[in-house]
């Protein structure tokens, strides 16, 4: 009997390599399911998943009996029930740098975007304004406007995209401080960055980006209390998940003027709800997490989400399993010799 493979709502031109497929004795199917009872009558048969962004929760992966890995076309799992799959004996495996470039590309847009205030001049031009610095009401919304180059740029998390924006916001003169308590003062040395506790990130730095993961359940970092710390002419910059940031208390922290803006590329729900209050501020700039992507990006991660399910079908292991406690269960379920 083939083995089945099956990519949710991907539309992406998958499968990239046939040839894997046949010899693995594999078929693959793409289905466009997004309701939990679509997925389940997707997957209920599946030996592997492709599974970009929809939500797997422990009913869904309880009817995937002969699944043998989740494989995530993209970095974030928490979208996956880690617990319920290794439970099951199903490996769950993600690509964690394949967007590195282009989300810390997009974080440092985001901080130019908020310093330069591009998109409140743009709109400013098309709606038939000009700043000639004499009685405009555009040039009074595009005050204050400082140098960047001398200004303190503030990382929180400095995995991967952390560190790929360091070098991009020294090239524009920033001063770049860190706070990660998982990072040794050797790496952060290493990298350029002073590292410092939480508190004193938000009291200096002009902007603050986020670029932490985020564990199911958790609470956000960023609330009223951490905003009331920033800079009154500071900006938050939230390229990460949209769940570490209470959007109430960030309009509540604009529009009282405890900071001065923010630039989002995620938000809490995806995509915001048409009445969220933000969408209303010129100077909250909200793009629609895609900062990921790049022609290169998405090549990349199709493909090697793809080579995934082919090592564990061909019998190994995933080279980037986010549940290592799943191995001792997978080899019950298809025996001691797996390598």
């Amino acid at each position: 009997m083939s083995k089945k493979v099956v990519g949710l709502a991907l539309d992406f031109g998958w499968p990239l390599n046939k040839e894997g497929y046949k010899e693995l004795g594999a078929e693959y199917v793409e289905i466009p399911s997004r309701t939990e009872r679509e997925i389940i009558e997707a997957t209920k048969d599946a030996d592997a998943v492709f599974a970009p962004a929809e939500v797997f929760n422990r009913k869904i992966i309880e009817h995937m009996n002969k699944c043998r890995i989740i494989s995530v076309a993209g970095t974030g799992y928490d979208h996956i029930d880690l617990d319920a799959a290794t439970e099951h004996g199903i490996c769950v495996s993600n690509v964690p740098d394949y967007c590195s470039e282009e989300v810390s590309d997009q974080a440092m847009a985001l901080i130019l975007a908020c310093a330069r205030k591009i998109v409140i001049a743009v709109n400013g031009v098309k709606a038939g304004e000009w700043d000639s610095l004499v009685d405009s009401k555009l040039h009074t919304r595009l005050t204050p406007m400082f140098r960047l180059r001398g200004q303190t740029l503030g990382i929180v998390g400095l995995g991967r995209i952390g560190r790929a924006l360091i070098p991009k916001a020294k090239g524009f003169g920033l001063k770049v401080i860190g706070y990660d308590p998982y990072i040794e003062s050797t790496i952060a040395k290493r990298l350029g960055v002073e590292l410092v506790d939480f508190e004193r990130l938000l009291k200096e730095s002009d902007f603050v980006s986020l670029h932490m993961p985020i564990a199911k359940g958790q609470r956000p970092i960023i609330g009223l209390t951490q905003l009331k710390k920033m800079k009154p002419t500071a900006f938050l910059i939230n390229a990460a998940r949209g769940g570490l940031l209470d959007e109430k208390a960030l309009h509540t922290a604009v529009t009282k003027g405890y900071i001065a803006g923010a630039g989002l590329d995620v938000t809490d729900p995806e995509p915001p709800l048409p009445n969220n209050p933000l969408l209303k501020l010129d100077s909250v700039l909200i793009t629609p997490h895609s900062g990921y992507y790049s022609e290169q990006s998405l090549m990349n991660v199709l493909r090697e989400a793809e080579e995934e399910v082919f090592r564990v079908l061909g019998g190994g292991w995933p080279q980037n399993l986010v549940n290592p406690g799943v191995k001792e269960k997978l080899r019950e379920k298809v025996g001691p010799n797996r390598s």
